[in-house]
């Protein structure tokens, strides 16, 4: 992660303050001067403990795996999506032209249909004409041989009883009354 502005001048701060305290902490221990030691050695801590804080800063606020994750992350998902909208675009094409194949059978199916019908119809008209003609042949042929005769004269299909000779006829009994 590289470093912002602030964070980069404190880091060179604490290393010039590092370099100048170690300076001063070895003038001090050369001379024999315990306050020029004691001085630089103060500034050197300071500036490890700075230095160290901005490391620590540095590693805290390193989210540079994080933001790699999160490209891997987000580069998959366009390419989830991208496959998404492929297989979308595949399935309606899918779609369509299974419906067109759908209305071409319908459409082969209704003709078929109508030859059908027709070769049926024609067929049906030649069995029935084939009757038709059988028929008036076994007419004809009836009344030729004269089991059908054309002169038959229309009358009543149960006839009367005719009286016998020497049958005598009763006379009808109205409520029980006898008339001569």
């Amino acid at each position: 992660m590289q470093l912002t502005g602030s964070t980069r001048a404190a880091t060179t701060a604490a290393s010039a303050v590092l370099a100048g305290g170690l300076a001063v902490l070895l003038h001090g221990i050369l001379r024999s001067d315990i306050a020029h030691a004691l001085g630089g050695g103060c500034l050197t801590i300071t500036a490890v403990l700075l230095l160290g804080i901005v490391a620590i800063r540095r590693w805290i606020l390193n989210t540079s795996d994080e933001r790699r994750a999160l490209a891997a992350a987000e580069r998959a998902a366009v390419a989830e999506r991208s496959r998404y909208f492929a297989g979308q675009a595949a399935q309606v094409n899918e779609r369509s032209r299974l419906s067109q194949d759908v209305a071409a059978a319908r459409a082969r199916l209704t003709e078929r249909l109508k030859v059908e019908r027709v070769a049926l119809e024609a067929e049906f008209e030649e069995k029935r004409a084939a009757l038709i003609a059988e028929t008036m042949e076994a007419t004809v042929l009836m009344i030729r041989d004269r089991k059908l005769a054309p002169d038959t004269p229309a009358g009543n299909l149960i006839p009367f009883p005719q009286p016998q000779p020497g049958q005598r006829r009763e006379r009808s009994r109205e409520h029980g009354s006898v008339h001569p």
